[in-house]
């Protein structure tokens, strides 16, 4: 059964990727960072500060992203204007005492760029990324030893990262942006759940599933809704419709999936119900919406047609079924199902 929808912000969606994409860059360079610092601790020893310092930063990085005590967007900030600081300072200071560059420092500068160009704008992440490249790059050519084939190497690097940092980007972008127009295709924007075309789509997967599905179809509609909208207006209207899709879903059960199928309808899909609790779960729902109070409104009823696919495989017959049942209900007086 396909989950309820909900209509995000699209920026909830991209937040997480950020955050996903921060959390495996972390976790590839403490685990990169760990690799080399055992190595260092069984062979030369001659670096063990600069990779305990890059083990830590990692290690750090990991704990904020995972404890998500600070926002994403706000950390994909801090990370992409920080990290760069910290580079450029760590280089500049290695530099400085004649050591050179270290080649884990352009390892450090390759997770970096990743990191700018998965949370900032291009024209912002090339600036960045510019810029510290041109501290790492004056630290190379003014103050350390000169190494041309490493250096050249660092800046081949650097350019394929954020390339396919950029298109990595686009890519998710696109695909948050698809998903986001898929999920406003099958919902209902005015209460939240599944409108006709998603619901409809859901009934055919069901009833895809043959002769042996034991699925059930509840058809409501709202007793005398029309005079609620001409008396009171239709922003109460649609409160009511609001608050019944709400009690619905809740009353309807887990297993349940409503669908806003049109006006003042609500359909209702079990995907295995037995008829006797297909009974129960229709007299529950009704209990349900007798207890809403809406804007001074006396009790709301509904009147509700029980269809089982045993009774018809097809969709549009189906909904039929359950459509005359809910109306011969409606014209016995309302408040019930049939």
């Amino acid at each position: 059964m396909p989950p309820r929808i909900r209509l995000s912000p699209p920026t909830t969606d991209l937040e997480g990727g950020v955050r996903r994409a921060h959390l495996t860059l972390a976790l590839l360079s403490t685990a990169t960072h760990a690799a080399l610092l055992l190595f260092e601790l069984t062979h030369a020893r001659q670096q063990l500060g600069v990779l305990a310092v890059g083990l830590g930063v990692s290690v750090v990085l990991v704990a904020l992203i995972a404890l998500r005590r600070v926002p994403a967007l706000l950390l994909a900030v801090l990370l992409s204007y920080g990290l760069p600081l910290w580079v450029v300072t760590e280089v500049l200071r290695n530099a400085l005492t004649g050591h050179g560059i270290l080649p884990q420092y352009y390892l450090t500068v390759g997770i970096v760029t990743v990191v700018i160009f998965s949370s900032l704008p291009a024209v912002r992440a090339f600036v960045v990324t510019a810029l510290m490249l041109s501290g790492v790059g004056a630290a190379v050519l003014l103050l350390a030893p000169l190494d041309v084939p490493l250096l050249l190497y660092a800046l081949f690097l650097v350019g394929m990262i954020a390339f396919l940092a950029l298109y990595g980007q686009s890519v998710h972008t696109e695909r948050v942006r698809g998903e986001l127009l898929r999920t406003q295709a099958h919902t209902d924007p005015l209460t939240g759940i599944l409108n006709r075309r998603g619901g409809g789509q859901h009934l055919d997967e069901v009833l895809a599933r043959g002769s042996g599905t034991r699925a059930a179809a509840l058809l409501l509609d709202i007793d005398r809704f029309k005079g609620i909208n001409d008396t009171h207006g239709h922003a109460l209207g649609d409160e009511v419709l609001t608050q019944v899709a709400r009690v619905t879903q809740a009353a309807a059960g887990p297993e349940a999936t409503v669908t806003r199928w049109g006006g003042e309808e609500f359909l209702v899909v079990w995907l295995d119900l037995e008829p006797q609790a297909a009974y129960a779960a229709a007299s529950r729902l009704l209990e349900a919406v007798r207890t809403l109070r809406v804007g001074g409104l006396p009790g709301l009823t509904v009147s509700a047609g029980l269809a089982f696919a045993s009774e018809s495989q097809e969709r549009d017959e189906l909904v039929n079924l359950a459509d005359r049942r809910m109306y011969t209900a409606k014209e016995a007086g309302g408040d019930r199902w049939l």
